[in-house]
Order: C-alpha cells, then structure tokens, then sequence
C-alpha cells in the first residue's frame, strides 16, 4: 500500500453517545444514525454541520433497520425492545419485548419478514407488517451479534461470541451448519456479491473466509485488525470492502484480491475509538463510518488516488 488512496471529505457531530447503528435515507441525499443517547439523527451529506432529530426511545439504540417500501424504522434497544417507528408520522407504532437483553442486529429476509440478534443468545423472526412474531429460536448460551443473507436469499448467516457461525436456512430456519470460526468470539459476517464465499470477523481481528458452495469449507484467514471486527460491508459494484474494528480504524480492501488498498484511521483524519459499522452510499463513491468517539466520519477517494 503506497500513500493514501481515501480521504475523510465531512465529519458529522451532534450525537451526546456513542453511535452504533447507520442505515440510508431515500428522502433525501443522506443517511440516518442511532446510538447511546436514544436519538435517531437525519444526515444529509451535503450539510454534514446539521443533523434533524427524527425520533428519540430514551434508551440506548444497537441496531437499526430502515424498511424504504413502509417508510418505517425498526430500532433495537439496549434491554431487547424492538421499537417500530413511522418515519414519515415521526411516532411510534409499537414496542416489542421478547429478548432478555439488547438487540445487537436487524435485518430483512424476504419481503415481509425482519430478524433480530439478541444478547440473550436467541434469535427472533417477525412478520411485518403485522409484527406477529413468528419464531424465537435459542442458538446459544452466549450474544449473537452480525447476521447477513446470501445473495440468493436462501442462507442467513448468524455471527455469536461463542466463536461459532450457524448458517440456517431462511424458509424454515433449521441449522444446516455450524462453523467454528472464531475462537475468541464472532461479531460480524457477510456474503461475497460474487463468489460462493461467505466472511466472518471476530475479536481476534481476522477475516476468515469459507467455501459456501462445498459445505463451508474453510478457505483462508486474513490478520485484518488488532482487535474485534464489528463490520464487513461490500461496496454497491462489489468492487471493494471495508472492515470496521475496535482497534480505531477501517480497512479497504479490493474485494477481487483481497489486498489492503487504504486503512482509514486517527493520523489521517480518522476515529479516535472505536469504530462500530459503515454504510456505502452515492453507488461506493462515499463511505461513512461511526464510532464511539460520538461522530460520523464521510470517505471518498481522493483527487488523485
């Protein structure tokens, strides 16, 4: 890696807490953000300087997710709520408890169905819109943190910090596999856009690959950080991927070969803790990241990268 191909273009500042969760805005030519403080924050990246508050649930917000078709948020709090917010009514149509302890990640599987990580080590699945909830599964004794669905929508991959990743079928939600992949703990997984491979990343900062189309083979692993990877997230092209960690940065990475192309970080405008998940925007031209440092920082390649 020689010099620096990225540079920070806008730094996002208002929130009085740690910030966790990120997800885009199709309203306007910007993105949203939860954390500690209970706020969800409107971005709109032409303005970094000014953030509206669209909503605030008083307790701490882990997870978010931004269903664009019903225009409603779905924030996971700190003590295992699930609140469903309207986002154009600014109000909040329902909370939700069946976990004992934070919700860590939500996402969609399928058209009409979300699914929830939680601290108590279980996993749940709600129908939306009715948010009945369909099935809350036990998966282990310890959290379970980052899940994704493969490119097909058949296979969800479900990330716990017993080091081990279960790969569950999204009709039925049966186990298939259990992969043990991290030995200290597993925080994050994501599925290549064009290869059979799924990742994995977890606190002993590498990247772990693994062969989906021959029974999750394990392919290789990559000493990516010094410490936990909470992010993998591939870029709109699925060219590039970016890692973020608790060691403070984020890593670019070409998503052809895997080589190192820029580690975004303190001495070149960078986080100062933390970094807790990213967020690809204007089709990979933009990369946002946010951290327990209490900011958003926004990447794009510089002038002449």
């Amino acid at each position: 890696m020689s010099g620096s191909n990225w540079e920070r273009s806008a730094r996002f500042t208002g929130h009085r807490g740690s910030v966790y969760a990120m997800a885009p805005d199709v309203e306007t030519d910007g993105f949203l953000t939860a954390g500690g403080d209970g706020r969800v924050v409107r971005w709109d990246l032409r303005t970094p300087d000014v953030g509206e508050q669209v909503a605030d649930v008083g307790k701490a917000v882990f997870a978010m997710h931004h269903d664009r078709e019903r225009g409603w948020l779905f924030l996971g709090n700190e003590h295992g709520g699930l609140h469903v917010i309207d986002l154009h009514g600014r109000r909040e149509l329902r909370l939700l408890q069946v976990h004992e302890r934070g919700i860590f990640h939500i996402i969609p599987i399928g058209p009409d169905r979300i699914a929830c990580t939680g601290g108590d080590g279980a996993l749940s699945v709600w129908k939306v819109p009715s948010m009945e909830l369909e099935r809350r599964i036990p998966l282990s004794d310890e959290k379970l943190r980052g899940m994704a669905t493969s490119p097909d929508g058949a296979w969800l991959a479900v990330a716990g910090l017993d080091g081990r990743v279960r790969i569950l079928d999204t009709e039925e939600l049966n186990e298939h596999w259990t992969l043990e992949a991290h030995a200290r703990g597993a925080a994050s997984v994501q599925w290549h856009p064009d290869k059979p491979v799924l990742f994995s990343g977890g606190r002993d900062g590498h990247l772990r690959c693994w062969r989906s189309d021959a029974g999750f083979a394990s392919l290789y692993a990559i000493p990516a950080h010094r410490a936990n990877i909470y992010t993998i997230a591939f870029s709109p092209d699925g060219h590039r991927c970016a890692t973020a960690s608790r060691d403070k940065s984020v890593k670019v990475w070409d998503a052809a070969t895997f080589d190192v192309i820029d580690r975004l970080e303190l001495r070149n405008g960078g986080h100062t803790h933390s970094v807790n998940t990213l967020q690809w925007m204007r089709d990979g031209a933009v990369l946002l990241s946010c951290s327990d440092d209490r900011t958003i920082r926004a990447w794009s390649p510089a002038q002449s990268g």
